[in-house]
């Protein structure tokens, strides 16, 4: 495969991963420029990986939380230290 070719898959496959869709065989086959075979796009993410360091990471990796979430974790800590310092306040007065 010519270094160029490669070099425009590893593109494709990083527009991929920043929009949150990990490199395939199938979508990278479908997104390229250029018709591509089989062989070429595992050579492609290979690299790909290889050279990000997301061989597995991608397969495993946990979805991120939402700000929504995040947001309704910070509220419940809040609370909790509140109801804590009226805890400790209580204490002391004792």
């Amino acid at each position: 495969m010519q270094e160029n070719n490669l070099q425009q898959l590893m593109i494709v496959c990083q527009q991929m991963a920043e929009s949150g869709t990990p490199p395939s065989v199938g979508l990278l086959r479908a997104r390229a420029p250029f018709k591509v075979s089989v062989t070429q796009a595992i050579e492609a993410i290979k690299r790909f990986n290889a050279a990000n360091g997301t061989a597995s990471k991608q397969v495993t990796e946990k979805p991120k939380e939402t700000i929504a979430s995040l947001t309704k974790r910070v509220q419940a800590l809040e609370k909790t230290v509140e109801k804590l310092l009226e805890t400790i306040q209580q204490l002391s007065e004792k």
